[in-house]
C-alpha cells in the first residue's frame, strides 16, 4: 500500500511538472512582434523569396532578449529589373539584423535595427536605427506598440554627383555617413479568433540631418520612401506554428507593393 501511495505520488508530480513545462513552452504570442522566442520562417511572393529566423538568447521571470536576422529576395529575382542611370544591374536583395529586449511584466523595451541593401546610385547602403518601444493594450484582443527610432545612414559612395557612374573619378572611398534619420513606426494586432489574427504597421522616415531621406537624386537626396505600411493575416495551427498572407507598400509608387504567403515554426 505504501508503495502505491509513494508510486502515486511520484506520477502525480511528474504529470504536474510536465504540465508546467508544457504551459511555459507554450507561453509565447507569434503575433506579437515583440514577443521572444527561437524560430524559423519563410515567404514567398511577387517580390521574391524571404528568410527570418530569431533566436532567445535569454529570458527570465521579467525578461526576454533575442536577435532576429532576415532576408529579403533570397534567390534576387528582380535584380534584372532595377537599373540606375549607367545600365548597371542592381542586387534586389536586403538583410536587417535587429537586436532587442523586452520587459514581460510593463511591456516596455528597446531595440538596435540594421538594414543593408544596394542603392542604385550610392552603393552598398546600410541603415542603422535604435529606440524605445511599448506596449499598449486596448481591450482584451487589440494591442499597439509604439516604437520611435533614430539613427543614421552609411553609404559606400557619398560623392557629389550620384547622377555619374559608382566607379568615376569623382567616388569617395570607405564608408560614408550620409544622413541621420529618425522613424516613428506603430505596430496594432487585433485577435480575430484564438487562431485568427490581423497585424499592421505604419513607420514614417524622415532626414534630421544630410541628405534628404525622400528628395530625388537629382536634387541631392535618397529617394527613400518616407512611408512604409505591412499587412499580415495569420492563422494559427498550434501555438508553435502558423501560415501568414502578408501585403507590403509604401508611398514612393505601385509597383513596389507586394504580396506573399508565409509559414513560421517556433521551436
Amino acid at each position: 500500500m505504501k508503495k502505491t501511495i509513494i508510486t502515486l505520488a511520484i506520477l502525480t508530480s511528474m504529470s504536474s511538472a510536465m504540465a508546467v513545462a508544457e504551459e511555459a513552452k507554450a507561453d509565447i504570442d507569434m503575433s506579437d512582434p515583440t514577443d521572444v522566442y527561437t524560430t524559423l520562417g519563410l515567404a514567398y511572393g511577387d517580390a521574391g523569396l524571404d528568410f527570418k529566423g530569431m533566436l532567445m538568447l535569454s529570458s527570465t521571470d521579467t525578461q526576454k532578449t533575442g536577435v532576429i536576422f532576415e532576408a529579403k529576395n533570397m534567390l534576387d529575382e528582380h535584380a534584372d529589373t532595377i537599373h540606375d542611370v549607367t545600365g548597371d544591374e542592381v542586387s534586389a536583395r536586403s538583410y536587417r539584423l535587429r537586436w532587442g529586449t523586452i520587459n514581460t511584466q510593463n511591456g516596455l523595451g528597446w531595440s538596435i535595427d540594421a538594414i543593408n541593401a544596394e542603392h542604385p546610385f550610392f552603393g552598398n547602403m546600410t541603415v542603422v536605427q535604435t529606440g524605445p518601444n511599448m506596449t499598449i493594450p486596448v481591450g482584451d484582443s487589440f494591442l499597439i506598440w509604439p516604437i520611435v527610432y533614430v539613427g543614421g545612414v552609411f553609404v559606400e559612395n557619398n560623392g557629389d554627383s550620384p547622377l555619374t557612374p559608382r566607379d568615376s573619378n569623382y567616388s569617395s572611398e570607405g564608408i560614408n555617413v550620409s544622413s541621420a534619420i529618425v522613424t516613428g513606426m506603430v505596430y496594432a494586432r487585433y485577435a480575430i479568433t484564438d487562431q485568427l489574427w490581423a497585424l499592421g504597421s505604419y513607420s514614417y522616415t524622415t532626414d534630421i540631418q544630410g541628405k534628404s531621406w525622400s528628395d530625388a537624386v537629382g536634387d541631392g537626396g535618397l529617394q527613400m520612401a518616407n512611408s512604409k505600411y505591412d499587412l499580415t493575416i495569420g492563422y494559427q495551427f498550434t501555438d508553435r506554428q502558423n501560415v501568414t498572407l502578408i501585403y507590403r507598400g509604401d508611398d514612393s509608387d505601385d509597383t513596389d507593393d507586394s504580396f506573399a504567403v508565409g509559414y513560421n515554426y517556433a521551436f
